[in-house]
């Protein structure tokens, strides 16, 4: 790709790429780094870059880990497609294609419980405007949800759940102006209108915040604890199978677990929080806890597992283990997240170490 844009590509080099130009996705992806405004904007970062200090960085990595994002035929390369999309990632890896069916996540059948039981599909081409008890009114546009109230509201507490299925997602503005997004297999209960004296709603599944300052607490209740703030930005992921976290983007926030043990947290601390009254709080890469909000996963030496765990919930996949040594291999890497899991498996499946096979909705994988 670098020649091709130095135009120095030889005759059999440029028949070879015309031919990979085939491709609709690595096409979109040549044209797109081509363009003046891509390039400044992703390129700049990179002019500190030494590609043999990145070679040996990456073979002293091989030899402590059995799977690397970056192979070894594009280690040279890794600065120019780093930053795009995780098929340009994987188009430049391969040197042929393996044809198997493709997953895709649905984003789809999202849902809205009112608060009279009924139940409302919220989806990207649905419009509809909705009044609810208590003098609100609920816009959805373009799988957005935004709450309005009337002059004269009522001093009911009225209650609305969003349910968020595996292969979904939605973005939610409550009524003090506060901004949600809520990822896949979650569901978050919130009051349409909110009292004059604190802020709460409640989590199970992940959703990030972004509250709105106004004087009153905002509390996010969880079957772990509760989260306590002012304004600020955090994460949330309390699934019922593993460690509760909490994971703080900027303010002040305080969690308090049901045995009565609490932490404070600054921006880059992360509340680790277990059923059985474990607690603890360390310093994280916020992009790997809250990348998700912004379309990205972006994974730091984690078990294969712990992967095919957060990915399933997206893609709506059962991941099987042929070898359940496979469990083990430690990856690293970013992937666009509104790609099949078809571009992950591929990547995976180059490193030579470990391979698949898609039966439905099922991925198997095995040495």
């Amino acid at each position: 790709m670098r020649k091709a844009y130095s135009g120095t590509l030889q005759d059999g080099e440029r028949e070879e790429f015309e031919k990979l130009l085939e491709n609709k996705p690595l096409r979109d992806v040549y044209s797109e780094i081509g363009e003046d405004d891509y390039l400044e904007q992703h390129l700049a970062r990179y002019e500190n870059f030494s590609p043999e200090k990145a070679y040996e960085k990456f073979q002293s990595d091989k030899r402590k880990n059995r799977v690397r994002l970056i192979l070894r035929r594009v280690v040279v390369a890794a600065c120019f497609i780093l930053p795009l999309s995780g098929v340009g990632i994987w188009m430049m890896q391969q040197e042929k294609q393996t044809e198997s069916p493709v997953v895709l996540a649905k984003k789809e059948n999202v849902q809205l419980k009112l608060s009279d039981g009924r139940v409302v599909n919220v989806s990207a081409g649905n419009e509809d405007e909705i009044q609810e008890r208590g003098g609100s009114k609920i816009r959805m546009e373009n799988g957005l949800l935004s709450y309005k109230q009337d002059s004269v509201g009522g001093t009911e507490t009225v209650y609305n759940e969003l349910i968020v299925p595996q292969g979904g997602e939605c973005y939610v503005v409550l009524d003090d102006g506060t901004r949600v997004w809520v990822n896949a297999e979650s569901r978050v209960k919130y009051p349409v209108r909110f009292s004059e004296k604190e802020r709460i709603v409640s989590v199970k599944g992940e959703a990030y915040f972004d509250v709105t300052k106004n004087g009153q607490p905002f509390i996010v209740e969880t079957d772990f604890g509760k989260v306590k703030v002012l304004g600020t930005s955090f994460g949330v992921r309390v699934y019922a199978d593993e460690a509760a976290l909490t994971t703080l983007v900027s303010g002040k926030v305080k969690f308090t677990n049901n045995k009565g043990k609490s932490v404070e947290l600054a921006p880059g601390e992360q509340a680790v929080a277990s059923l059985e009254g474990a607690l603890t709080k360390r310093n994280v890469n916020l992009e790997e806890y809250v990348g998700w909000k912004d379309g990205w996963y972006i994974f730091k030496e984690k078990r294969l597992e712990d992967v095919m765990y957060t990915l399933s919930r997206w893609y709506g996949v059962t991941v099987f283990y042929q070898n359940p040594q496979v469990k083990d291999i430690r990856f690293s890497g970013n992937l666009k997240r509104y790609n099949s899991i078809n571009t992950f498996l591929e990547v995976l499946a180059g490193s030579e170490d470990v391979k698949y096979k898609i039966d439905g909705n099922v991925v198997i994988l095995y040495e």
